[in-house]
């Protein structure tokens, strides 16, 4: 129970960045010096003292073990099952042939499946601990503790990778500090706190054994190096990375430190560091990661927020700072309906943010559209609390009462525009699913997770998919390496964009789109963008004006693409990608067929002017199959003349008049 949401949490195994994507990121021209985190913290003038950081922690553990007990007897015993069947787990070795197969074969399923079991194992035990306040559980959760304690590293072989010495096993003199080290920690810290005094009574060298793992592995070298590339110091751009780890440390120091002085030391450098993350921030809030990825992006920041505020007594506090509250609201601007979110780079269609993320966003900014989308999830999410983390179960069980009594409700906003990410998402029925949805995006092939993907754009009908991006396989060493382009999926002729000239778009921030202008009137929307810089000189494109009109009464959304060559030297093709069964009815007429063979959308062009060919697109890839099926299709119309320089081509995409089937 859980799962849906965790998963976007739970990222190591499949919402992993590996070392060379960022070591080939560019610095930060466009960043701001807004300072909002360290300014604050001055401004606030807080500083921590022993008693009132030994205070806090008290409260804390006493308020999580309140919230617990009034958890509903359901949820309880899912958990206490879950706890039970961990009772028989077998904690697997993690042998150095299996670190190294990343090294020699790009492989990381199998070492990462593994630490999987033991951290799900750990929480479970944890957890159980927690809810049945005996110690059943103690000894198996003791074994999982010292089991994790003893492991040469807490990372991952693809994040072990940023080390000095490289791609190999954990070298003993560098310590790294990546996502799932930052994560283990903080279940450490907190199951520390939480179970101190049991563990303490079993045996007192764990506690003081988990203490001093967490100082040699964490804190420490956090205070020391400022050269780890998402911490921003350096100059590079950061991205979900900063906003988790910092979050995680800053949990772990705020649990675990007695020290005033190391403590204020601590939180000021991780608000320097996480400021060069929303310093980088467009002000429209929209995270260029996507919506699978904000929940460890933006929905690791409102926890660092609010962990902040809850150890500073409010005096620190962001409730009037516009921007965070933007990048809180863009969750639900990218929400088509159900759990289906728009998936533009290396995102997943289907997907739960965290409900509790969502919802503390509108309590900090008093925003009931907020804390009503974060109850709609929760509900979505059949009201579960994570099973597989201690420390997103305690963060969920603290607004359990909240999120399970708030109204649940969707926004499903008529119109959203994100102007300096240059993503729009409309649609024909403001405040329903029934209708047509469409999004777009403009941007650059720089972005992070790039795809080149400029000027690609979805298309849902009735809440289903028709226009889709394929989105991103599974994470191997090759998806972020100088071969991520030789994948299918990154390509732009894998996406709902034009191959000019038989040429496809170019990676890097160089290559972009201009002129993202939308206007809007009574019976709809119109936008348009320049995609001719997003194309290589071989292209030979002077101008290629792509534009967008969706005529919210009449349930239409018209693409028009008007271009100017220099030469033609190969095919102008207009691909579409499809998850629907797609059938021609007659020339200049398509239609697209949901898998129980209702029509969900029709497409015009213009008749004998167009050649029309259909690819199926057989999926292999795991990841892939859960969202779309075993295939799906790519709709190519290919302009049959091929002299002429200049030109325009319209398709409409609307609503079957009449409901008609396979």
């Amino acid at each position: 129970m859980g799962k849906r949401y965790y998963f976007a949490i739970r990222f190591f195994v499949v919402f992993i960045c590996a070392v060379l994507f960022f070591n080939s990121s560019f610095g930060q021209p466009h960043a701001q010096q807004r300072n909002y985190l360290v300014n604050a913290l001055t401004a606030s003038g807080f500083q921590f003292t022993e008693k009132q950081l030994a205070n806090w922690q008290a409260r804390q553990k006493q308020h999580y073990l309140n919230q617990i007990h009034q958890l509903p007897d359901s949820i309880k015993a899912a958990c206490i099952g879950k706890a039970d069947r961990a009772l028989l787990f077998e904690w697997p070795s993690l042998p150095a042939a299996g670190f190294l197969e990343f090294k020699q074969s790009g492989n990381r399923v199998g070492f990462e499946k593994k630490q999987t079991e033991r951290r799900d194992a750990l929480n479970s035990l944890a957890i159980g601990v927690l809810i049945t306040g005996t110690d059943r559980y103690l000894p198996q959760l003791v074994n999982g503790l010292w089991a994790t304690l003893e492991e040469s590293s807490w990372e991952i072989p693809a994040i072990v990778a940023i080390q000095k010495a490289g791609v190999d096993l954990p070298d003993p003199e560098e310590q790294v500090i990546g996502l799932v080290s930052a994560e283990t920690g903080a279940m450490l810290a907190v199951i520390h706190h939480m179970l101190q005094d049991r563990l303490e009574a079993y045996s007192p060298m764990i506690g003081k054994r988990m203490l001093f793992e967490l100082r040699k592995r964490i804190l420490e070298p956090y205070l020391a190096r400022d050269d780890y590339w998402w911490m921003g110091f350096s100059g590079k751009s950061v991205n979900n990375w900063n906003a988790w780890i910092n979050t995680n440390v800053l949990h772990i120091a705020l649990l675990t430190e007695s020290d005033p002085e190391k403590g204020t030391k601590l939180l000021r450098k991780v608000f320097s560091s996480a400021d060069y993350f929303l310093n980088q921030y467009p002000e429209d809030g929209g995270c260029d990661e996507g919506p699978a990825y904000w929940s460890i992006a933006g929905g690791k920041l409102i926890r660092m927020l609010q962990l902040a505020s809850s150890v500073s007594d409010n005096r620190l506090s962001w409730m009037n700072n516009t921007l965070i509250h933007r990048i809180g609201s863009y969750i639900y601007k990218m929400h088509i309906a159900g759990d289906y979110f728009v998936n533009f780079a290396d995102a997943t269609p289907r997907t739960i943010p965290n409900p509790e993320s969502v919802y503390r966003f509108g309590a900090l900014f008093n925003d009931d559209l907020l804390r009503q989308f974060g109850a709609y999830l929760f509900a979505l999410n059949k009201k579960a609390l994570p099973e597989n983390s201690v420390v997103e179960f305690l963060s969920t069980a603290d607004v359990y009462s909240k999120l399970n009594t708030t109204p649940a409700q969707a926004v499903l906003p008529a119109v959203s525009l994100l102007p300096d990410l240059q993503v729009l998402t409309a649609r024909t029925d403001s405040g329903s699913a029934a209708g047509l949805f469409f999004a777009v995006q403009g941007g650059h092939n720089g972005e992070s997770h790039n795809h080149n993907d400029v000027g690609n754009f979805i298309v849902y009908s009735k809440g289903l998919p028709v226009i889709i991006d394929a989105g991103v396989g599974t994470y191997t060493a090759q998806t972020f390496s100088d071969r991520r382009y030789e994948l299918w999926n990154m390509q732009s002729q894998w996406h709902n964009c034009p191959v000019i000239n038989g040429v496809e778009q170019q990676d890097g921030a160089d290559f972009k789109a201009s002129g993202f202008q939308l206007q809007q009137d009574p019976k709809g929307l119109r936008l348009r963008m320049e995609l001719a810089g997003a194309y290589p000189e071989k292209a030979g494109v002077t101008s290629w004006l792509r534009s967008f009109q969706l005529n919210q009464q009449q349930h239409k959304l018209l693409l028009t693409d008007k271009y100017q060559l220099r030469r033609r030297t190969g095919p102008l093709t207009m691909n579409f990608l499809s998850s629907c069964t797609i059938v021609q009815h007659k020339d200049g007429e398509i239609g697209f067929y949901h898998t129980d063979g209702r029509e969900l959308l029709r497409l015009k062009y213009a008749p004998g002017k167009i050649a029309v060919q259909v690819t199926e697109k057989q999926l292999d890839d795991g990841k892939l199959i859960r969202s779309w099926g075993k295939k799906i299709h790519q709709l190519s119309l290919t302009i049959l003349d091929q002299k002429t320089l200049k030109g325009e081509q319209v398709f409409e995409f609307l609503t079957p008049l009449k409901e008609r089937s396979l």
